[in-house]
């Protein structure tokens, strides 16, 4: 199926480099591709620096309109792969972030992470929506993502 071979395409990329991996993904712009490797970002995000390939700050940037994308969707398990995104883009970058957040946008710093801060900025009313989800597992990680917010 095209899928499969969209995910295949993916796999080698991510082994490989990952900044041809996350502009795979973004050309493609199919939803199942970009669920099915989601959890990889994800974790790739999380370990950071840790990572043989980590993810850039201007690859995440790039990224967010998909995790809106997500965010605002009908399906629960976008809404949970975009709020754990969310959550791990804060817990990466927060110490950037929360300097942004504290004396507002400079010169000295990088236009990725003004756009992050905006783009996550984007996501507070959603989020906020999603903490009174009946989904209890959904409601959760909106709570958390919310406090992480909170915290810029």
């Amino acid at each position: 199926s095209r899928r499969l071979i969209q995910l295949r395409a993916a796999r080698t990329l991510w082994h490989k480099d990952m900044n041809q991996f996350m502009d795979h993904v973004l050309r493609v712009n199919c939803d199942a591709l970009t669920y099915d490797v989601f959890p990889w970002i994800i974790g790739r995000v999380r370990k950071g620096e840790k990572s043989s390939q980590p993810v850039s700050m201007g690859a995440c940037q790039e990224f967010m309109p998909v995790v809106l994308r997500f965010l605002h969707s009908t399906r629960e398990e976008h809404n949970h792969l975009a709020l754990v995104m969310v959550q791990s883009l804060i817990e990466r970058f927060h110490d950037q972030l929360s300097e942004i957040s504290r004396q507002h946008f400079s010169s000295a710093q990088s236009l990725n992470l003004e756009s992050l801060y905006m783009m996550l900025v984007k996501t507070v009313e959603r989020v906020r929506s999603l903490t009174t989800a009946e989904n209890a597992e959904l409601k959760n990680e909106a709570n958390t993502a919310m406090k992480l917010l909170e915290s810029l």
